[in-house]
C-alpha cells in the first residue's frame, strides 16, 4: 500500500529515499486506478469529504477569477481577519492574542510549524499519517505516546508526563505536542477536562502545543473545545475549509499563531516567502464567503455535519453486529476499530498484522481501508482505519433536506449503498 523508492539514488538525501509515499494519498490513488479500470471497489480509506462546493462559493470564484496578484505571504488582509475571528469564535477561544497567516492547506502549515520551532516532538499514537513523516522530514525526533481504546484513545496527562520525562532521561528535547481533535483517524473528541489537565503539564515543562483541528466544525453536538481556550499563550491552532466545506482541492489552511509567539510567526512567513510565496488569489477572495456567516452556507455545514453523523454511526452499529465494540462517532469522518475479538481466526488464515488484514480485505472484499501502521501503531495490532465518506454527497443532501430526522439505517439504505455493500461485505468477510 506504500510506495516506496527500492534503488538507491546518489544524489537523493537519506531521509528522503526512507520516506513512504502519504498512505492516504496512496491508498487513494490505488482505489482511482482500480476503479478508472472499471473494477468494484468499495473505498474506506481516504477521507475526502464528498459534498458539492456551495453555489455562492461557486459565484464567489468565478467573480474573483480575474484577481492574478501576488498577494502577501501571510494572505489577504481581510481574509486573515475574517477568518481568524469566524475561527476563534467557532472553536470556543478568544482570538484577539492571535494573529494569522493563510497557507497552501493546513498540512503544509503544519510541516512550516515543526520546521521554525526548534526540539522533539510528542506525538499521541495513533495519530494522523503525516504528523510523524514531517518530523522526520526536518530531523526531530518523534516521542510516541501510546493510547488505548479503552480510553477512546484519548492522550492523559499521566501518560503525557511520562513521555516527556523519559524522553528527557533519554536525552531527547520535548518541546512540542500535536493534539488533534476531533480526531484522525478515531472520530472521537478529547473532552474539556482531560484537556485541562493536559494544559498543566504543557505548562509545568513549557511544551508548545500545535492543535490540528481541521475537523472541528464536523463536531456533530457542537460542543468540541480548543485546547486554545485553555492554554492561550502556548497553543498554535490550524485549520481550513477542506472537511466542513468539502474544499479539499481550493488548498486552503490558516494558522492561528499567539501574538505572545511572534518569532514563531515571523519564522513561518520566512519560511513562506521562499517556498510557497502566497495562496492562489481567487482562492483567497472566493474563501473571505466562506467566513461571512452566511445562514445557507451555516445550513449547508450543519446538514453536512449531521449526514457525517449518520453514516458513522451506522458503520459503528455494523462494527457492533459483528461483535467489535467502538464508542460513538463525535466528528469528523472515521473510526479506528479494533478487529482483536478475531485473532484466532484471522491467524488461521495467516493474518497477523493490520498490514495483512487490509491487503486480506481488499483482495477478498474490494474494501479499500488503512492499517494501523498508517498512523503509528504496532504492527500487531490488528486496526483498520475506516474513513466513512463514500457515498454521493449531492444525492445524500437532497435526501437529508426532506429525512432530515431519519435514523441511520434509513439513511444510508436511501442513498449511501456503497458503505452499506462495505458493511455486508465486513460481516461476511469476519464470518467466513
Amino acid at each position: 500500500m506504500n510506495r516506496k523508492s527500492t534503488k538507491p539514488t546518489s544524489n537523493i538525501r537519506s531521509r528522503i529515499e526512507n520516506l513512504y509515499y502519504s498512505p492516504t494519498l496512496a491508498i487513494n490513488d490505488q482505489v482511482q486506478n482500480i476503479r478508472d479500470d472499471g473494477l468494484q471497489i468499495l473505498h474506506l480509506g481516504f477521507g475526502q469529504s464528498p459534498f458539492p462546493v456551495h453555489p455562492v462559493i461557486q459565484s464567489a470564484l468565478q467573480a474573483n477569477v480575474d484577481k492574478n496578484l501576488y498577494l502577501p505571504s501571510a494572505g489577504l488582509p481581510e481574509l486573515r481577519h475574517i477568518a481568524k475571528n469566524y475561527f476563534s469564535k467557532s472553536l470556543g477561544f478568544d482570538g484577539e492574542g492571535y494573529e494569522a497567516i493563510i497557507g497552501p492547506g493546513s498540512k503544509e502549515l503544519l510541516f512550516d510549524i515543526q520546521m521554525v520551532v526548534d526540539g522533539d516532538l510528542l506525538l499521541p499514537v495513533p495519530s494522523w499519517v503525516s504528523y510523524a513523516p514531517q518530523a522526520m522530514l526536518i530531523e526531530d525526533r518523534v516521542i510516541k505516546i501510546p493510547t488505548v481504546i479503552a480510553e477512546n484513545y484519548h492522550i492523559t496527562a499521566e501518560r503525557l508526563e511520562n513521555a516527556i520525562q523519559s524522553a528527557i532521561r533519554d536525552g531527547k528535547n520535548p518541546r512540542k505536542l500535536i493534539v488533534n481533535s476531533p480526531n484522525n483517524p478515531t472520530g472521537l473528541i478529547l473532552p474539556p477536562a482531560q484537556i485541562s489537565e493536559i494544559v498543566q503539564i504543557c505548562r509545568t515543562y513549557n511544551i508548545l502545543v500545535i492543535s490540528d483541528e481541521i475537523y472541528g466544525l464536523v463536531d456533530y453536538k457542537r460542543d468540541h473545545v480548543s485546547i486554545a481556550r485553555f492554554y492561550p499563550e502556548g497553543t498554535i491552532v490550524t485549520s481550513g475549509l477542506s472537511k466542513h466545506l468539502s474544499l479539499g482541492g481550493f488548498r486552503l489552511g490558516i494558522i492561528l499563531i499567539p501574538k505572545t509567539l511572534m518569532a514563531i510567526y515571523d519564522g513561518v512567513l520566512r519560511v513562506a516567502s521562499e517556498t510557497w510565496s502566497c495562496v492562489s488569489a481567487p482562492i483567497q477572495f472566493a474563501s473571505i464567503q466562506a467566513f461571512k456567516n452566511d445562514s445557507q452556507i451555516e445550513d449547508y455545514i450543519r446538514s453536512c455535519t449531521r449526514i457525517h453523523a449518520l453514516v458513522s454511526q451506522y458503520v459503528r452499529d455494523a462494527l457492533a453486529n459483528i461483535g467489535v465494540d467502538y464508542p460513538d462517532p463525535q466528528g469528523a469522518f472515521y473510526l479506528y476499530p479494533d478487529f482483536e475479538p478475531f485473532r484466532v481466526k484471522l491467524r488461521e488464515r495467516g493474518i497477523e498484522t493490520s498490514d495483512q488484514l487490509a491487503i486480506d480485505l481488499l483482495m477478498k472484499t474490494h474494501i479499500a481501508s488503512l492499517p494501523g501502521t498508517s498512523f503509528g501503531d504496532e504492527p500487531g495490532k490488528l486496526r483498520l482505519r475506516l474513513a466513512s465518506c463514500d457515498f454521493d454527497g449531492q444525492t445524500a443532501l437532497d435526501f437529508f433536506r426532506d429525512h432530515p430526522s431519519c435514523s441511520p439505517e434509513k439513511f444510508v439504505s436511501a442513498c449511501c449503498p456503497n458503505i452499506k455493500l462495505a458493511c455486508e461485505r465486513l460481516e461476511s468477510y469476519f464470518f467466513l
